[in-house]
């Protein structure tokens, strides 16, 4: 199947379970003037497991017109090949710019295949430094990490405290461009009259929730009338503050359509986490004007570094509680947080705005010439 040329710019955006980041990417992209195709697999697990919910998400964001070039089947299933020759002669054909990868593309060796990766040609976006604790991790995986860097002519990372530490790693001898994690403008609604605590996201040992129950037994002294709202897939922990009836809890994949309410019924949003590179969740929370606490962790200080947040030590339970009581009696500070978030959101943090620092960086360090000069330095 012949494909006609594009006058715009084509993007290749590559990934396997990074689907929201990169319907987000391509969005922004659209909206500097650029097409964006994308290679993936299918991931309906992500998106509650309805059959074809993913691609009906994409549909939602990047209208059913997209172009999806999706790698079929299971990679450790003959047939699940068939599909890579295909479209590998379709990237061929399509001729893209900029190719731009995703971690866990490793999962799936014949994503790597599609985009037919060239030594420095392609860009790649680094979100975790690192495994996080409790997440296992493969020797493949770690190996993988380090040569896909190696590589890259281009890295992306969503802070510059992991910017720096990426550079002491020495890992990668690429330019490392620091870009905000974007994020889409949610329902902004009024915080609500009754102090409530929202976690939000994936249940895992990193993300702190076991801090945070601590620091609720504490918080309840004080103020009684306070709830916790626990809402994602995961297994929770042993924790006596779980049975109380206010802490409510909703261990499911939570619907896009769901974001609104779940949020506006929150005066606050926690990331307690005990280690982290940055928080997708804390860039969603302000994308619906909801204020943050989080812990001094990773990427996380820049997140609220505009006073849409307060930090507290990663791990302190008593930090957290009086943080906690401070913030939620001040009504005044509250709304002013609040404040502070929208105007990060309109200001630099969404999708059009990520795209153009991203573009600008394409255009810098992927061009020709850019990429002949890293071949010939080796």
């Amino acid at each position: 199947m012949s494909v006609q040329a594009s006058p715009r710019p084509r993007a290749l955006l590559v990934c396997d379970y990074f689907i929201r980041y990169q319907t987000g990417l391509a969005e922004g992209l659209r909206a500097n003037g650029w097409e964006p195709v994308m290679v993936g697999r299918r991931h309906d697990a992500a998106f509650g497991s309805e059959p074809g919910a993913m691609r009906r998400y994409m549909d939602d964001h990047l209208g059913p017109e997209q172009r999806f070039l999706e790698i079929e089947g299971r990679v450790r299933d003959p047939r699940g090949w068939l599909s890579l020759g295909r479209r590998r002669r379709e990237v061929h054909q399509l001729k893209p710019r900029v190719t731009h990868i995703q971690p866990c593309v490793d999962n799936d060796p014949r994503l790597l295949l599609a985009a037919d990766l060239r030594p420095y040609a392609y860009a790649i976006t680094i979100h975790d430094l690192q495994a996080h604790p409790g997440d296992p991790i493969s020797r493949h995986h770690a190996l993988f990490v380090k040569q896909v860097q190696r590589w890259a002519g281009l890295v992306f990372v969503h802070a510059d405290r992991l910017r720096d530490q990426l550079l002491e790693q020495a890992l990668t001898r690429a330019p490392i461009v620091v870009v905000p994690h974007g994020v889409d403008r949610g329902d902004s609604q009024p915080l609500p009259q009754i102090p409530s605590i929202l976690f939000f996201g994936r249940i895992r040992e990193y993300k702190g929730l076991t801090v945070l129950l601590d620091a609720l037994e504490r918080l309840w002294r004080p103020r009684p009338d306070v709830t916790l709202t626990i809402a994602g897939e995961g297994t929770l922990p042993e924790h006596p503050a779980l049975r109380d009836p206010r802490v409510v809890v909703h261990r499911r994949h939570i619907a896009e359509r769901e974001l609104a309410g779940l949020f506006g019924s929150a005066s606050i949003v926690a990331l307690p986490y005990v280690e982290a590179s940055q928080s997708g969740v804390g860039s969603l929370a302000k994308a619906h004007g909801r204020p943050l606490i989080a812990t001094d962790v990773g990427g996380l200080p820049e997140l609220v570094s505009d006073d849409s947040g307060v930090l507290v030590p990663a791990g302190d339970a008593d930090a957290l509680a009086r943080a906690l009581d401070e913030v939620l009696g001040d009504r005044i500070r509250l709304e002013q947080m609040r404040g502070a978030a929208l105007r990060t959101m309109e200001d630099g943090a969404g999708w059009p705005m990520v795209a153009e620092r991203t573009i600008e960086a394409y255009e810098r360090y992927l061009g020709p010439g850019a990429v002949a000069r890293r071949r010939r330095a080796g």
